[in-house]
C-alpha cells in the first residue's frame, strides 16, 4: 500500500481529501501542527500540500527531496486558480505537479497515479543500479582472488615443469618425485578453487535439490575427521565427541561434507600449532547439531556480519591463504537443508561455529 502525506491547512478539505484517497486504496498520513516533519522521512510516497504549508515548510520540502535522490519523491501542490500565476514562478524547482481548486476527483486520481508510477520506476531503477554495482564489485573481488590464488600455484607448476624439461635426466628419482608432488599439489589447489566457484555459482543461480540419503552420522564424522587429520600439514588434534541418543538421519552427503570440511579445516588453519579443535555431534529430538570450536585468531566483530558473503575474509587473516568462498558455500549448504548457522567469536580467544540441521525423514520413512 502506498502512503500519501497531507499537508493542508483547512481541516474540512483535509478530511474530504483523506476520505477520497482512502476509498481508492491509499494510506493517508496527516500530522498535527506541532509534529516534527523530519520524523516523517521514508514514511510516505507522495506529499499533497497547500500554499500555507509550502510557504512554511519550503526548506523541508527541498531537503527531503534531495535526501531521497536519486529516487523520485513527488510533491503535489493544490492551489486556487487566482494564485496560479503568482505562485508558479520558480515553483517547479520544488513542486512536481500542480492542481487547482475546485478539484476534479478523476483528474486528481490520474495526477496522483502518474506521480506514483514515476516514483515506482525510479525505485526499480535504483535497485537495478545497486544490483549492477554489487555484480561489478563481486566480479572485481573474484578477479582479485582468482588472480592471487591461481598465480602462485601456476608459478610453482611452470617452474618445476621447466626444471624437469631442461634437466630432468640429471635428477635422481627422489628429486623427480618431489617435483611431481609439488606440481600435483599446486594443480589440486587450483582445481579446488575452481570447484568452490562452481559449487557456489550452481547453488546461487539454479534451484538445487537435496539428494537425501541415510547417513550413519557417527561413522561419517569419524571418517571425515580421520581424512582431515591425514591431509592437514599442521597435524593438529581434533577432539570428536558425541552427545545424545543416535537418530536415523537423512542428509545430502556431498553438502554435509562441504559444511563440515570447510569448518574443520578453517578451525585448523586459523589456530596456533599445539592447540586442539573440538568437534561435537549432538543428537536432539528434532535437530542435529554440529559444533566446531577452536582456540584460533578469532573474527573481528566488524567482519562477522559479512562473514558468509562470497570472497569475504576477515581483516585479521594476514598472509594465511584463502579464497573467501568456503563459508559462503557452508551457508548455502546449510540453507538448502533448512538449517541455521551461528558464530561466536572473539579475537585472540577463538571461534565456535554451531550448525543446526533439522532431522528430515527419508523416502523409505514416508512410504
Amino acid at each position: 500500500m502506498r502512503n500519501i502525506l497531507l499537508l493542508l491547512e483547512h481541516k474540512q478539505n483535509r478530511n474530504l481529501l483523506s476520505q477520497l484517497l482512502q476509498q481508492v486504496g491509499y494510506e493517508v498520513i496527516y500530522p498535527s501542527p506541532d509534529d516534527d516533519l523530519s520524523n516523517l522521512h521514508n514514511s510516505f510516497d507522495l506529499c499533497i500540500l497547500g500554499p500555507v504549508a509550502l510557504d512554511k515548510f519550503s526548506d523541508w520540502v527541498k531537503a527531503t527531496k534531495k535526501a531521497e535522490e536519486p529516487v523520485f519523491l513527488p510533491f503535489l501542490f493544490i492551489t486556487s486558480r487566482s494564485d496560479v500565476k503568482m505562485i508558479t514562478r520558480g515553483l517547479w524547482k520544488t513542486i512536481d505537479e500542480l492542481i487547482t481548486n475546485p478539484i476534479e476527483k478523476v483528474e486528481l486520481q490520474v495526477r496522483i497515479e502518474a506521480l506514483l508510477q514515476r516514483r515506482e520506476l525510479s525505485l526499480k531503477l535504483k535497485d537495478a543500479n545497486e544490483h549492477l554495482h554489487n555484480l561489478n564489485e563481486l566480479k572485481s573481488r573474484f578477479i582479485s582472488v582468482a588472480s592471487h590464488e591461481f598465480r602462485n600455484p601456476l608459478h610453482v607448476i611452470l617452474a618445476y615443469a621447466q626444471i624437469l624439461y631442461r634437466g630432468g635426466e640429471k635428477l635422481n628419482s627422489e628429486k623427480k618425485k618431489e617435483f611431481f608432488t609439488r606440481i600435483k599439489s599446486s594443480a589440486k589447489k587450483m582445481n579446488d578453487t575452481l570447484d568452490d566457484v562452481l559449487i557456489l555459482t550452481k547453488g546461487e543461480l539454479t534451484l538445487q535439490k537435496l539428494n537425501l540419503q541415510f547417513l550413519n552420522l557417527q561413522e561419517f564424522c569419524r571418517l571425515l575427521v580421520a581424512e582431515i587429520k591425514v591431509g592437514s600439514a599442521a597435524n593438529q588434534e581434533i577432539n570428536f565427541t558425541i552427545q545424545g541418543q543416535s537418530k536415523k538421519a537423512y542428509f545430502d552427503e556431498n553438502l554435509l561434507r562441504h559444511i563440515l570440511t570447510n569448518l574443520l579445516t578453517n578451525a585448523i588453519k586459523y589456530s596456533p600449532l599445539g592447540t586442539k579443535v573440538d568437534f561435537d555431534l549432538i543428537f536432539q529430538d528434532t535437530n542435529i547439531i554440529f559444533e566446531i570450536k577452536d582456540a584460533g585468531i578469532g573474527i573481528p566483530l566488524k567482519d562477522q556480519s559479512s562473514l558468509f558473503e562470497s570472497f569475504r575474509r576477515a581483516s585479521n587473516v594476514g598472509k594465511i591463504p584463502g579464497t573467501g568462498l568456503g563459508l559462503a558455500i557452508v551457508k548455502q549448504s546449510v540453507d538448502l537443508h533448512g538449517g541455521t548457522i551461528e558464530v561466536d567469536s572473539e579475537v585472540g580467544i577463538g571461534t565456535t561455529f554451531t550448525v543446526i540441521l533439522p532431522l528430515i525423514k527419508g523416502v523409505d520413512e514416508n512410504s
